[in-house]
């Protein structure tokens, strides 16, 4: 069955002032019936309205949603923030049809920040390449056939966890919150390769750079040997303060 409301739930009636805005990229979630395979589906949309406590966002499309989507189906939103990776549950209110379809949600939760970097992080040395992900939502659509493609950008390591890596680039560039990008570089002789959002993305002390956090996207392949480079960094670090 596709996921309702619990028993009990209450609407929020006010509108946090952390909502993403008018225009805003987010994902919305929904869980499909088991008739339709009882996954749950990740759909990009953008923000089209948020007044009072609604926020109403263009109706995406998938497999099966004449079936599914009506008033009283939950959902859960989520979205790239100053405060990094947020997520909130909603109902669908109202279920929209003009010439852009949308769906009118109420929230029946708060606003949970994923702590995606809640590893233990250490300071990194050393270069990787940030690369464009195919099929990102937020990356420029090409205007015409002379659309420059985005470039492979050369950053520098900050810091890294397991969960996610700190990295500093020049301003203007591509990578900025709510990105996704591919980090590559090489930790101690072994090559990483990951994709992830950028869930932060502030200017530096260098009014030329920004800085700018990376949470990984699950699964991470490289996690023992970042994991294991963490651990051994820490370790490292208590002999020398001693």
């Amino acid at each position: 069955m596709a996921r309702r409301a619990p028993a009990g739930a209450e609407l929020t009636r006010s509108a946090p002032a952390h909502w993403p805005g008018l225009n805003d990229r987010v994902w919305v979630e929904v869980q499909l019936p088991d008739t339709l395979g009882g996954e749950a589906v990740r759909l990009p949309t953008r923000v089209e309205d948020a007044v009072g406590g609604t926020l109403s966002v263009a109706a995406p499309s998938f497999r099966g949603d004449l079936h599914v989507v009506a008033p009283g189906l939950a959902v859960t939103v989520a979205w790239a923030g100053p405060r990094g990776q947020s997520r909130q549950d909603f109902l669908i209110a109202e279920v929209v049809r003009r010439r852009v379809p949308s769906w009118d949600l109420a929230p029946c939760s708060d606003v949970v920040v994923e702590q995606r970097r809640r590893y233990a992080r250490v300071p990194a040395v050393g270069e990787a390449r940030i690369s464009p992900v195919a099929g990102d939502p937020l990356q420029l659509e090409a205007d015409s056939a002379d659309a420059v493609p985005e470039p492979v950008l050369t950053a520098r390591l900050i810091d890294l966890s397991e969960g996610g890596s700190a990295v500093s680039v020049r301003s203007g560039s591509w990578l900025r919150l709510g990105r996704l990008a591919r980090v590559s570089f090489d930790l101690e002789g072994y090559p990483v390769d990951q994709v992830g959002q950028v869930v932060r993305a502030l200017d530096s002390l260098d009014p030329d750079l920004v800085e700018a956090v990376v949470a990984f996207t699950e699964p991470v392949p490289a996690a023992d040997r970042l994991r294991r480079y963490v651990m051994q960094t820490q370790i490292r670090t208590r002999r020398g303060d001693r």
